[in-house]
């Protein structure tokens, strides 16, 4: 009876409520409970302290099933964060662009402060993204830094959904440096797949 009441606790709903669902997929019972320690409280929660929960309940996750489901979890997080919304946009961008610079133009400007991303192209199938900012409103206000780039997969599959949307075709998405794991900025490599 105990272990049916704590679970009714956890969030069915919002972005938390998401990943609990992902991650009850995955695990027992008894790891889910520990994995979604307190997240009945997420909502009442302040930025920082939201951000501390999400450190602690990855390094959970990660102790419960390993390094390589941890990342599966967070890219089936960033498949679902990267919505219809952002991946119509992501290919009306494109339609209305004339090359991939040009794109890339619209894509840096799009719903942003002025300075918050940049880009670099590599060749005509490869180009680096700069987010000058965490754009996760879930992590953004963390003052400690995550121990790997298990929770920065959630971003490597979001962009390859708005990239994938945008040009048609399978991207490959390499996170090259997070702000949460102490970089200047994070920095994505983007390869548009033939």
């Amino acid at each position: 009876m105990k272990l049916t009441d704590e679970l009714q606790k956890i969030p069915k709903t919002g972005r938390i409520g998401r990943f609990a669902k992902i991650v009850e997929s995955k695990v027992e019972s008894d790891a889910f409970l520990k994995i979604m320690k307190k997240s009945d409280e997420y909502d009442d929660y302040k930025a920082e302290e939201k951000a501390k929960w999400w450190k602690k309940s990855i390094e959970k996750l990660e102790d419960e099933i390993g390094l390589e489901g941890a990342v599966e979890v967070m890219n089936t997080c960033g498949s679902k964060c990267c919505g219809q919304g952002q991946r119509k946009t992501a290919k009306r961008m494109m339609e209305e662009s004339s090359s991939l610079k040009d794109f890339l133009e619209r894509f840096v400007q799009y719903g942003v402060k002025e300075g918050e991303l940049g880009y670099e192209i590599i060749d005509e199938n490869t180009f680096i993204t700069k987010h000058n900012k965490c754009f996760c409103g879930q992590v953004k206000k963390s003052k400690e830094l995550f121990k790997n780039e298990t929770y920065c997969q959630c971003s490597v599959e979001f962009n390859k959904q708005f990239f994938e949307a945008a040009f048609e075709k399978s991207v490959e998405v390499e996170l090259k440096q997070s702000i949460l794991n102490g970089g200047d900025y994070c920095e994505f490599e983007i390869r548009i797949n033939n």
